[in-house]
């Protein structure tokens, strides 16, 4: 279900209507480009052939073209913690992430979109990298020709899966959270509610930030760029977190290690870069091979857990035969198998971003798509877990009603009684009732008017005993009521109300009449307060006036 639903988000993202670029006038600017760099010169060159290689902070690389420029026309291309400056014609035109390079510090990804200014004419356009960190960039980013509203408008459609995803994941999350509220105000446990919410909320931001989508929609690029390092650097902690709350079992000794490495290393990371030691994108491989590693170390013990849950619930009654786990360990092995897709893509291939692709597959990130497969599995996980619960309630409840109810009158039984008055406190009182001539009605009306005589009975001793801590048939003509921090005079009226109850029936002329003999006793009135005393000293005065009764 989960597949289908995919291939239809697939199959509607990828029709005509969001169709990468198709209608717009944008070209991507790949040949002809002399590329200087240390003294050397390469001329005639691709952008998307040329390897930066290895290269050191301060270093700079300068590309150079000569391009026919009409009117209204814009410059759009990626810069990854680069200093950019480009020039028309030997004149600078743009600069961007000079003050933060002079100043060491941290520069901001972000698209650069120029206005070419110059009347429509062939001219020279030359841009100058200055890179912000060792080895920051692999390959220089595709230059994108055309109206500003079309390349912003390719920009979105060929963003259109991971908008979809991240938005979804964003979404998501605040609906969790708002859920995880509503738990909490009704005092029920909803941490792993939270934390699924967290975890969600750090993927959609993920996906968002690193495909610059939030620059697009805002103007806050350092807090954007170091989104995506935050969200990742947060990640193995949310993931451990989360997995926690999942399995309830007590941490092994090397899953505590795990979980203090992952609180101890965002410190570090937050630190280092604050302070301006190393900045944080400098340790973004080393988070993902350290939070891949804790899968691939969590997936067992998850599984052995879930199996031995899963043996559990076949051994109870309440099991009510939904096999959430199987959806947990599905979106696990889907992360996992995504990310490792996504780690030979970009090492195999490392392709930039074309815009002018019409194509849909080269727009989807497999890591991306192991996030949302993930929480639907999360989802899904706990949506049937809450109904697991709830089918276990039912089927427990009805269970219990069946050990503890008595079948003919819906009261409680000489089971629910004991069970009752082990835990009952000290003060309490005792009410023993018998309903009378039961026998005589048996003899000579039949058993079914017995039945409906003691039916009718426990009607209105329901009806007029509403306020007991229980109300129960010790079998065949006996009941018997308990009350809590109770006084003679509620007692009296309860039997007062049954008798007057009692005398409205009998009024209307039925097959049998209706009277029963009541008597009660207080816990105070015996020594030890034991239950049976107190029920013997109640049975007694029951029997004082069943004789006055008969008599």
């Amino acid at each position: 279900m989960l597949i289908l639903m995919l291939l239809i988000i697939l199959l509607v993202f990828g029709s005509s209507w969001f169709t990468a670029s198709s209608n717009y006038r944008i070209s991507c600017l790949d040949e002809g480009w002399s590329i200087f760099r240390g003294g050397k010169v390469i001329t005639n060159a691709s952008l998307s052939d040329y390897k930066v290689g290895s290269s050191k902070a301060g270093e700079r690389i300068t590309i150079s073209n000569t391009l026919n420029v009409s009117e209204h026309t814009t410059l759009m291309f990626r810069s990854k913690h680069e200093a950019v400056d480009m020039y028309v014609d030997g004149r600078r035109i743009y600069s961007h992430g000079r003050d933060y390079l002079e100043e060491g510090r941290f520069i901001p990804q972000r698209y650069n979109l120029i206005n070419l200014n110059p009347k429509a004419a062939t001219h020279n356009i030359m841009i100058t990298y200055t890179m912000g960190e060792d080895d920051s960039v692999s390959k220089i980013s595709p230059i994108f020709y055309g109206r500003r509203s079309d390349l912003i408008r390719a920009f979105f459609s060929y963003h259109r899966i991971s908008m979809f995803i991240g938005s979804f994941l964003v979404i998501y999350s605040c609906l969790l959270c708002s859920l995880w509220i509503f738990m909490s105000l009704n005092r029920r446990d909803a941490a792993q509610i939270y934390y699924g919410a967290f975890f969600s909320m750090l993927l959609g931001c993920y996906i968002l930030s690193k495909n610059d989508i939030l620059w697009f929609v805002g103007n806050h690029e350092m807090l954007f760029s170091l989104m995506e390092y935050i969200c990742v650097s947060l990640m193995p902690l949310a993931f451990t977190i989360l997995f926690h709350s999942i399995n309830h079992n007590e941490l092994l000794k090397f899953q505590k290690s795990i979980l203090k490495i992952n609180i101890v290393l965002p410190v570090i990371i937050f630190t280092m870069h604050f302070s301006g030691i190393i900045h944080i994108n400098r340790f973004r491989e080393i988070v993902g091979i350290i939070g891949f590693a804790e899968i691939i170390l969590i997936l067992p013990s998850l599984v052995s857990a879930l199996k031995k849950q899963f043996k559990q619930n076949l051994e109870t009654d309440y099991y009510a035969g939904l096999d959430a786990d199987y959806y947990l360990i599905f979106g696990f092995f889907s992360l996992v198998i995504s990310a490792l897709i996504e780690m030979i893509m970009v090492l195999s291939f490392n392709v930039n971003s074309d815009f002018t692709d019409k194509k849909l597959f080269p727009t989807v990130d497999s890591l991306e798509f192991g996030m949302l497969i993930f929480m639907m599995c999360h989802f899904v996980y706990y949506l049937m877990n809450g109904i697991n619960h709830m089918s276990a309630d039912m089927i427990k409840a009805q269970l219990e009603g069946l050990a503890y109810t008595d079948a003919l009158t819906g009261l409680m039984n000489r089971a629910a009684c004991a069970e009752f008055f082990a835990t009952v406190g000290e003060e309490y009182a005792l009410v023993s009732l018998d309903l009378d001539r039961l026998k005589q009605v048996n003899d000579t009306l039949g058993h079914t008017e017995g039945d409906r005589m003691i039916k009718t009975f426990a009607q209105l001793l329901k009806k007029t005993f509403a306020g007991a801590a229980i109300l129960a048939r010790n079998g065949g003509d006996e009941f018997v009521a308990a009350f809590e921090n109770s006084s003679p005079e509620e007692i009296e009226k309860c039997i007062d109300n049954l008798n007057e109850e009692m005398r409205i029936f009998n009024e209307k002329k039925d097959t049998f009449t209706l009277s029963a003999s009541a008597g009660y006793a207080f816990a105070s009135e015996v020594e030890g307060k034991k239950v049976h005393d107190v029920f013997y000293l109640a049975d007694q005065r029951m029997y004082k006036m069943k004789e006055a009764h008969h008599g």
